[in-house]
């Protein structure tokens, strides 16, 4: 089936919204809160892009899906691809929708249950979907919008149409760094909390939440953005018991070095969210960053689809 972009609407200078339909104009897939499509397409020069996105609006069955991309200059391609060179009526693969970012089934009897969604940036899009589902079997909720700048604000109209939603916005350039244990606050019973941003801020919310009893089940989150920093030094990763040695150049990840060479590793979510992939460290220095381990975990090992390792980029792996 040949999918095509039927609509584009610009928010702001950084973000564009693109709707997606099939060509025959029949109907697509039903999803769910939180859930994501995979989308392929080509840029001018030949370059092949696949790239994950969280779907936006109202769950259910639609005509089109609907997801919003922030273009990145310093990215890797394709969100400057998507806001340069498609346009209505261009071709594009999808795959899905896929649900990896579930909003669970609340508790019936706790009906004071606090319901918090934080949304760093453009992490605010799986979030709409789930202030939809919230609102329409009458939960009230509260959205916390933190943004760089004002700009950044996307698809607030809809957000402050919910009648159940509490929406508050936090713009660091203007207010410097938000609070998150005021955010959190104390845990309560049935408590629950859904966060989508960069990985730097859901580590803090991960620590702040443990510091203020928040149990590991009661938080929820997605994140995004490259681990990968340009300090980063190349890595010669030794494994002690497949008896071989990879050289691991910086931009890729050790799981992918892993899966090249055939070694049998698990992994699941890619972004340093599930520990599937976690290795016991025997040597080294490793540099995490992930946003799942706990901190005996990090003692003894890492997650090697984000996480990296410090000068001189040694390590020795129980694989």
């Amino acid at each position: 089936m040949r999918h095509i972009i039927t609509e584009i609407i610009d928010h702001g200078s950084a973000v564009k919204e693109f709707h997606i339909g099939l060509q025959d104009g029949g109907p697509l897939p039903e999803w769910l809160p939180g859930s994501h499509i995979v989308l392929q397409f080509s840029a001018r020069d030949g370059r092949t892009f696949e790239r994950h996105y969280s779907l936006i609006g109202m769950a259910g069955q639609a005509s089109s899906y609907r997801i919003s991309v922030q273009r990145e200059v310093q990215g890797k391609g394709g969100s400057v691809c998507l806001h340069e060179e498609m346009m209505v009526g261009s071709v594009v693969g999808v795959n899905g929708p896929f649900n990896s970012f579930t909003l669970d089934q609340l508790p019936a009897e706790l009906p004071a249950a606090l319901t918090l969604l934080i949304a760093g940036g453009i992490g605010i899009t799986p979030l709409i979907s789930m202030a939809y589902a919230l609102n329409a079997i009458g939960r009230p909720f509260a959205l916390h919008y933190l943004v760089r700048d004002k700009g950044r604000l996307i698809l607030m109209d809809e957000l402050l149409a919910l009648p159940q939603a509490t929406v508050s916005t936090h713009v660091s350039q203007q207010a410097g760094r938000a609070d998150l244990a005021q955010l959190l606050g104390r845990y309560g019973a049935g408590d629950s909390c859904y966060a989508c941003g960069p990985a730097t801020l859901l580590q803090e919310l991960a620590d702040v939440a443990a510091r203020l009893g928040w149990p590991a089940h009661a938080i929820h989150i997605e994140s995004f953005g490259a681990r990968a920093q340009h300090d980063d030094v190349a890595l010669t990763v030794e494994l002690s018991l497949s008896q071989i040695t990879l050289q691991v150049p910086p931009g890729t990840s050790i799981l992918d070095a892993l899966i090249a060479n055939d070694v049998f590793v698990s992994y699941d979510c890619q972004r340093g969210e599930c520990g599937n992939c976690y290795a016991t460290v025997l040597a080294g220095q490793p540099v995490h960053r992930d946003v799942c381990l706990t901190p005996t975990m990090r003692e003894q090992g890492m997650c090697t689809c984000v996480s990296w390792a410090a000068a001189p980029g040694r390590l020795l792996l129980e694989l």
